[in-house]
């Protein structure tokens, strides 16, 4: 968790920095440091951008450097594109989400590494109806990928809207915080429909540290060049995206895999590991729950702090080489190995690497659900 935490410091101190890019670390941060489920990293990244947006937008507030009109114009359609943005994203599966996450990273870069001195200064005002476009296309982004999308807003609003910069970041980060936590509204409905809920303490952990980050990194950019931390941060996003796409674009290219749920403990081992998920529901494995199985808990050591199913091993499916820990505990190689994590996606996905490993190796879901379910858990 630790390196999760010096993430949240990083996301902080990049929007002091360069007022803009920190909220795009904050889906890889909780994906890939704190282990959060995809969909779930989404919808919490949402609410932790949106209150470190509304913090960061009062003093802008209070110095009269907000543009209402373009909070109008720009903002409400932008809210309503995030609200669409976020329903889209329930039939959208994970990889591809932060696939085009990771696009959206390096055209992030590609901005970055442009600079901003074609839009210094005012410019004339654009047609509204122009100006509405641009917000509602944002907006779709930012629901459906979870950035808050201040390097796409502050360049519109000074080129469309003809704003100066600075009231363009103002403004940009009020338009931030109310569509993101629209954007968060409705995304728990969307999760809930698939039994996931967000973890509150880690939104409200990170959002503190985020804006303690961003104060402190607002005093450091009055004393660092801003283009080359600009620079810096852009060839950053650049072998980031990079990796995230090269990391996520084979799942996201190979489409939904079919759902096996609920069949014979006997049948499914048949299944090809690489083309189908293989998955028991929690009430299934409920029914035949055994107090010698041989289950693992795939999710992180923060997440099992809080409970666990009884008797189960703890291997963080995010860690390196996962399928050599679990060769560590000296399992039954004749017997089937049962994962779950929080919400059943790292461990479909643990699953199959044990498979390819040449385990019977079952999902057996999240663990609300399993204890719902009347598996007898430990504290």
């Amino acid at each position: 968790m630790l390196y999760a935490l010096l993430g949240a410091v990083a996301i902080g101190l990049v929007l002091g920095l360069l007022g803009s890019g920190g909220s795009i670390l904050t889906v890889p941060v909780l994906v890939y440091l704190a282990g959060e489920p995809d969909k779930v990293a989404i919808a919490e990244s949402l609410a932790i951008v949106g209150a470190i947006a509304a913090v960061g937008a009062i003093p802008y507030a209070r110095q009269r450097s907000v543009d209402w009109r373009s909070v109008g114009w720009f903002g409400v359609p932008g809210i309503l594109g995030t609200y669409l943005g976020a329903a889209l994203s329930a039939y959208v599966s994970g990889p591809v989400q932060l696939a085009l996450f990771a696009v959206v990273m390096l055209l992030a870069a590609g901005l970055m590494l442009r600079g901003r001195k074609e839009i210094q200064g005012e410019r004339p005002r654009q047609a509204a109806w122009i100006i509405m476009v641009e917000g509602l296309a944002v907006g779709v982004l930012t629901g459906l990928v979870g950035v808050g999308g201040g390097f796409l807003i502050v360049p519109a609003l000074v080129l469309l809207g003809g704003l100066s910069m600075r009231v363009a970041v103002g403004t940009s980060l009020l338009i931030i915080a109310a569509k993101s936590l629209v954007g968060f509204w409705k995304y728990v409905d969307v999760l809930a429909v698939d039994g996931l809920v967000v973890d509150w303490r880690l939104i409200g952990v990170f959002a503190a540290i985020g804006i303690v980050g961003a104060t402190i990194g607002n005093r450091i950019s009055q004393h660092v060049p801003q283009a080359m931390l600009r620079r810096g941060f852009a060839v950053f996003l650049l072998v980031m995206g990079v990796g995230i796409l090269a990391r996520e674009a084979p799942a996201a290219l190979a489409g939904s895999p079919e759902v096996v749920a609920d069949a014979p403990a006997a049948a499914q081992p048949t299944v090809p590991a690489d083309t189908v998920r293989v998955t028991m529901s929690e009430q299934a494995y409920a029914a035949r729950y055994d107090s010698t199985a041989q289950v693992i808990d795939v999710r992180t050591g923060m997440e099992v702090g809080r409970g666990r199913v009884a008797g189960a091993h703890h291997v963080n499916s995010m860690l390196p080489n996962f399928a050599g820990r679990v060769e560590e505990l000296n399992l039954d190689p004749e017997r089937p190995v049962y994962l779950y994590c929080g919400s059943g996606v790292r461990s479909d996905r643990a699953a199959r690497a044990l498979r390819d490993a040449g385990y019977e190796a079952y999902n057996i879901g999240g663990f609300r659900a399993l204890r719902a379910a009347g598996v007898p858990t430990a504290e």
